[in-house]
């Protein structure tokens, strides 16, 4: 026989081409590549004190008006993780990835040669959307995992490591060239973020997921008591984290604490909060849903409390980490339940929506407490807002523990 000849039927030739090596979706390797892409995609928020600072120094904008070109990038965020769960049963998700990845890039690009503050916040709102169709698509791929926490806990690990990382890097880059530093280091991460996108491989739904419901239609789904209980938990905890953070330094005004000593523990937290992160990667779903959240969201209450009652400067940094760790460790079970329900992933995209929603909404809130009421009824709300977010999310979860989740072998 000579080798072009074919080979006779069930005898395999001795030498054929190796079959090409793909990514574990479920592995480590590439739930960090893909949450490196979704990176890319909420890297304006890991910049924003420089952002808004360079706004007003170098383009001579009001601090209101840097609050609106901010609020554009934000909201453009927000609608872009919105397009995610209109588009994903249509579009494939690494198509979505590189549409945002590419909007990100072209708007950096224009960026550099804008300074009116109309066009400036068009162009914002632009990179937001392309920001928020990359980010979203890669919490809809961890969605679609066996392990959907593991992908959450990544996405937020790198953002709290990246957030420190990156205001350490660039304050002298931006302090020699302005805004075209912070432009272009957004750029960087949409090229690296196309880079990292083909990791997400073959984007499919599991055929596995534990409640059926990829199999279900949208109207079905939506009048599933169990999203609207999630979806409120999940608005209620980022409404209380984000009014948190935004008054750390008036709750450490109010405890007659040095603003030296303050910003310290408030970089020290920014960064500890990758421990709960990691936390969450490590434990995984071993031992539930409920138990997890249960705890993050009871010391979430008893740091809050603290704040309230307590004086002293331990008081206060153990309270501000404890609120910073619980965070990272709380949202991604939370996050991990809405995918239980649709491991199609369109109800993670809404979370996600929710989460930016709220992000935006909890400072004000929050504000209006503060304004009404004193720093005292600030955290009552927030107490307020952890409590009801556990009433919220405890009945879900404790009816998704009880089904088991159908383990397919790679």
């Amino acid at each position: 026989m000579t080798p072009d000849s074919p080979s006779p039927a069930g005898v395999e030739p001795a030498a054929r081409e190796p079959r090409p090596r793909h990514l574990d979706p479920d592995g480590y390797p590439a739930t960090f590549l893909v949450s490196l892409a979704g990176f890319g995609g909420l890297v304006v928020l890991a910049v924003l004190p420089l952002l808004v600072t360079r706004l007003g120094v170098e383009l001579g904008h009001t601090e209101a008006q840097a609050g609106m070109v901010v609020s554009a990038n934000l909201f453009g965020n927000a609608l872009g993780m919105l397009g995610v769960a209109a588009l994903l049963r249509r579009t494939g998700l690494k198509a979505l990835a590189t549409v945002g990845a590419g909007l990100i890039l072209l708007c950096e690009l224009i960026s550099l040669g804008v300074t009116a503050l109309g066009p400036l916040t068009l162009v914002r709102l632009v990179a937001g959307l392309g920001g928020g169709l990359l980010a979203g698509a890669a919490y809809a791929w961890a969605a679609r995992r066996h392990r959907p926490e593991r992908g959450y806990a990544m996405l937020l690990l790198l953002q709290f490591l990246g957030a420190g990382l990156l205001l350490f890097l660039l304050e002298a880059p931006v302090a020699r060239f302005g805004l075209s530093a912070l432009y272009l280091t957004f750029a960087g991460c949409a090229l690296l973020a196309l880079c990292c996108i083909p990791a997400m491989g073959r984007t499919a739904p599991d055929a596995s997921a534990p409640l059926g419901s990829a199999r279900r239609g949208t109207t079905s789904i939506w009048r599933d008591w169990r999203l609207w209980s999630l979806l409120l938990a999940i608005a209620l905890f980022e409404v209380a984290n984000a009014g948190a953070w935004a008054f750390l330094q008036a709750f450490g005004q109010a405890l007659a604490l040095p603003d030296a000593q303050i910003h310290g523990v408030t970089v020290i937290a920014g960064g500890i909060g990758g421990v709960g992160a990691l936390a969450v990667m490590w434990l995984g779903e071993h031992r539930g849903r409920t138990r997890p959240l249960a705890a993050g969201l009871l010391l979430s209450l008893m740091a809050t409390a603290a704040l309230l009652l307590e004086r002293g400067l331990l008081p206060y940094a153990t309270a501000v980490m404890v609120l910073s760790i619980c965070w990272a460790f709380t949202l991604p079970y939370l996050q991990g339940a809405l995918a239980q329900l649709d491991r199609f992933g369109e109800l993670t995209a809404i979370g996600c929506f929710v989460m930016m929603c709220s992000l935006s909404l909890g400072p004000w809130l929050i504000g209006l407490g503060i304004g009404a009421g004193g720093i005292a009824l600030g955290l009552l709300l927030i107490l307020g807002c952890f409590a009801a977010c556990l009433a919220s999310a405890l009945p879900v979860t404790r009816l998704t523990d009880a089904i088991p989740t159908k383990e397919i072998t790679p």
